[in-house]
């Protein structure tokens, strides 16, 4: 057996929930401050200040959770759950900026929880993610289905690969017909890129 200790980590569904509220709370404020103000600096910075603190205050409160996980030979288990391995149809792990497991039992239920760099201290996570695949690996002499994620696969490296090369391409574009490139853009793109490659995995044999 193997403990993993003050393991950070979410639910993507919940994630999900917390980024639409979050959306509703910054043009509720818009909204309300119309009635209210006539300057738009003002007003705009207001709500995003007011949604990042809503945010701020779910997050670490109900999205992001902290277990204790011990991984046997035969089952994981955390916070009064468990994954039997003997129930377990697939698996399916990603590595994108952290990590995340998706189990499917013979049941027919789902349980996926993951970790991002953005939201959590992803390290204990990710160990444990690759304690877990290559405990399942090598469960009943490889019986459970490991399912490859998108970017695990030769296709999403190709993907990675042709937007790079279109990343690459419309900057240079940009250097010989514009002024100036806008920064915030090309940020956006790098950081596009990089969670992107922080994903692929494929490998050539």
């Amino acid at each position: 057996m193997r403990k993993f200790e003050n393991v950070e980590y979410t639910k993507p569904f919940e994630l999900l929930l917390l980024f639409a509220l979050t959306i509703l709370v910054f043009s509720g404020m818009i909204f309300l401050l119309n009635r209210i103000l006539d300057f738009g600096l003002i007003k705009g910075i207001s709500a995003l200040v007011v949604a990042g603190i809503f945010f701020y205050i779910f997050k670490n409160k109900f999205i992001v959770k902290v277990s204790d996980f011990e991984l046997t030979s035969n089952k994981l288990e955390w916070n009064k759950k468990s994954v039997d391995f003997k129930n377990l149809e697939y698996y399916k792990i990603h590595w994108m900026k952290g990590a995340g497991i998706k189990f499917k039992l013979k049941n027919g239920k789902t349980l996926r929880i993951s970790s991002n760099d953005n939201f959590c201290n992803s390290e204990q996570f990710v160990n444990l993610c690759h304690n877990i695949d290559s405990k399942l690996l090598k469960y009943n002499n490889g019986q459970i289905i490991r399912k490859k994620s998108f970017l695990e696969t030769k296709q999403g490296y190709y993907f990675a690969v042709v937007m790079t090369i279109l990343f690459v391409i419309g900057t240079v574009y940009k250097l010989f017909t514009d002024e100036k490139i806008n920064i915030q853009n090309f940020a956006m793109i790098l950081v596009s890129l990089g969670i992107i490659w922080s994903g692929v995995k494929w490998k050539r044999k």
